[in-house]
């Protein structure tokens, strides 16, 4: 404003110093002179001032909140993903060094299990209250190195407590035709098999064959395989 003000009052002076150097001056003169000096103070086009652009708002969209997200896929032979009932699990035994493939290939449990062991031997005690034997004959393979394994290396899972030949001992089942479990391999390919007897709870559907589980029951190296008949579907 103080420009344009500044500016105005040059334009006065111009016209009188034309008016001072001619006695009578054209109107067309003084027209042209108001002219040149109003093209000077009006804004242009190349005034940086009034081409700029007016800034205009950002807006940022959130991202969305349903993408699915993927679950990680459980390991085979892991506590949530076991192997299962008549499938081959690869395992090595931390003693012997042996590499070995093994199935579970039968289960036995309930009223036939506990005829079994009490007719092996008079030593044989009765499950405790809300639980059962469970016998699982298993079949291995060795694959490479010597192996020498028994039964003692495996525990049964069940509702979250471990069954092993201390907490279950059972003895002398040879004696009505049920080999426990001893795999002493040194001839690649050479399979056996035997049986391992356990406890588990009467209402778990679902007991689990634990290998390698480790001291304080640390399942971090363990190997799981299923003790359920897979569903076959019609």
């Amino acid at each position: 404003m103080e420009s344009f003000h500044n500016k105005h009052v040059i334009t006065i002076i111009l016209v009188l110093s034309v008016g001072l150097s001619a006695c009578a001056p054209s109107r067309r003169a003084i027209q042209t002179a108001i002219a040149q000096t109003q093209s000077a103070a009006s804004p242009t086009s190349d005034n940086p001032a009034s081409s700029a652009a007016t800034p205009v708002p950002v807006t940022l969209t959130p991202p969305p909140t349903n993408i699915p997200t993927s679950s990680p896929i459980p390991i085979a032979g892991s506590i949530n993903s076991p192997i299962l009932l008549g499938q081959k699990g690869t395992l090595t035994d931390a003693l012997s060094g042996g590499t070995f493939d093994l199935r579970v290939d039968e289960i036995m449990r309930g009223d036939k299990a506990i005829y079994l062991i009490q007719q092996a031997s008079t030593k044989n005690l009765n499950p405790p209250q809300g639980m059962e034997y469970i016998l699982i004959r298993v079949t291995i393979t060795l694959e490479a190195g010597d192996l020498n394994l028994s039964d003692y290396g495996f525990m049964v899972y069940s509702k979250g407590n471990f069954s092993d030949s201390f907490t279950s001992p059972v003895c002398c089942m040879s004696a009505v035709g049920y080999q426990i479990l001893h795999a002493d391999l040194s001839s690649l390919g050479v399979s056996t098999d035997g049986w391992i007897a356990r406890m588990a709870y009467i209402n778990d559907p679902r007991p689990l064959l634990a290998y390698r589980v480790g001291v304080g029951n640390n399942i971090s190296n363990a190997v799981f395989f299923s003790l359920t008949p897979t569903t076959q579907s019609p």
